[in-house]
């Protein structure tokens, strides 16, 4: 093992570990490495190997050199050149050699560029770099390589199934090998977990998952992503109606924001707080109101806000201009979650709903049908609920009109 070679050649120097730290690491750092509970960057190995006045090839086992080569990807890696990166490894990486640091590593960007280029063969390589991290003891390194397939899964392929199994593959095999040291890393993982089950209807445990988040918080003092994980939570207390639950888990989302001055956290209040006022407390004037500091404050999430902006004018009645506003709904790239998605889709509940008004029933059947057709396909939620009283209503009322 790479900590165990860096150990024989520093006893064999008679340093410390505080002189071969010297002050570019720390010593702690220098023992998880010599430890197997870290594993270097190429810099530090480079400095490491200086110190001890060796080559890096001194402290790796391998066949072939490639640390000039794991040096030139990390580079790219830096530039964000995935594509350089892609062509490189493709032309030169070997696949049927014994796995030493410096090839997992390679593995791992070669997996790693694939994912950022849409590429659905690189499985392969992220698991011979995560199954060398593990066998060798370096479970963080393990765990980020099946973060960043777990992430391609999820942002990519919108395989949600998918991406859960690998969350559910790093709880397993991580637990016990130093997730409970790292806090930021369980919150993440807490996180993710609750955003695959939404998408995959396990409501109930996706709660549970986002209440484990804020006690390890509180029990932590470390508050990573805290007004993401408030926000989410709150997301099931709009599902389940409870507005004053809502209200007070919007409320500490807000003020995570505000601490952690999370510019995009803090715009979007107005807006949920607009939702509340329609779909909970039924009051267009005090959405309208809302939206309005919304506008104000800069849009960033316009599909979001023409479907409030038509639910609200809709609630005053102002149908033609709330049909104008849900027009303009349409779905977006950066909006990928089920749930997202099916929120914009319910736009098309309320159009059907003013053509009612309007007196266009043809048309109000028509669009109720193709919103109810789309949110079935969606998980199943408070806004494919009410796609289905709305076009039972409307065809029972063309029934008694026939």
């Amino acid at each position: 093992m790479l900590g165990e070679k860096i150990l024989q050649f520093r006893k064999a120097r008679g340093m410390t570990q505080s002189e071969l730290a010297g002050e570019r690491l720390t010593k702690g750092m220098l023992s998880q490495i010599e430890n197997g509970k870290a594993a270097p960057s190429m810099a530090a190995l480079e400095y490491l190997a200086g110190r001890l006045g060796c080559e890096v090839s001194d402290l790796v086992d391998k066949k072939k050199d490639y640390t000039g080569l794991l040096s030139e990807m990390e580079a790219l890696k830096e530039e964000g050149n995935y594509e350089t990166i892609d062509q490189r490894l493709a032309d030169t990486l070997p696949v049927n050699m014994d796995v030493d640091l410096v090839l997992a590593k390679l593995y791992g960007l070669y997996a790693e560029a694939g994912y950022k280029l849409r590429k659905k063969d690189r499985k392969r390589y992220a698991d011979l770099a995560a199954e060398f991290y593990q066998a060798n003891g370096l479970y963080v390194n393990s765990a980020k390589i099946l973060w960043a397939y777990h992430e391609y899964c999820r942002d990519e392929w919108l395989d949600w199934k998918e991406s859960y199994h690998t969350l559910e593959r790093i709880r397993k095999e991580y637990t016990g090998n130093g997730l409970e040291e790292d806090t930021v890393f369980q919150l993440k993982l807490l996180l993710d977990e609750a955003i695959d089950l939404m998408a995959l209807e396990e409501y109930t445990t996706a709660h549970q998952k986002l209440k484990s988040a804020i006690k390890l918080a509180n029990k932590t003092n470390i508050y990573y992503q805290m007004d993401n994980i408030y926000r989410i939570a709150a997301n099931e207390a709009l599902r389940n109606n409870d507005g004053e639950e809502y209200l007070r888990l919007l409320k500490k989302s807000e003020q995570y924001a505000v601490f952690t001055e999370n510019e995009a956290s803090i715009k979007i209040m107005p807006l949920l707080r607009a939702m509340y006022h329609n779909m909970i407390k039924h009051d267009p004037s005090s959405a309208m109101a809302e939206l309005e500091l919304y506008s104000a404050e800069g849009m960033f999430l316009e599909p979001l806000y023409h479907l409030e902006m038509g639910r609200t004018l809709f609630g005053l009645g102002r149908i033609e201009e709330a049909l104008i506003s849900l027009s303009q709904v349409k779905l977006v790239d950066y909006l990928i979650h089920p749930i997202d998605i099916a929120m914009l889709q319910s736009a098309g509940i309320y159009r059907a709903l003013c053509y009612e008004q309007m007196g266009r029933e043809e048309e109000a059947l028509k669009e109720i049908d193709h919103a109810e057709k789309q949110l079935r396909r969606m998980p199943k939620s408070i806004y494919y609920q009410h796609a289905v009283k709305v076009k039972k209503r409307l065809a029972e009322k063309k029934g008694t009109d026939d």
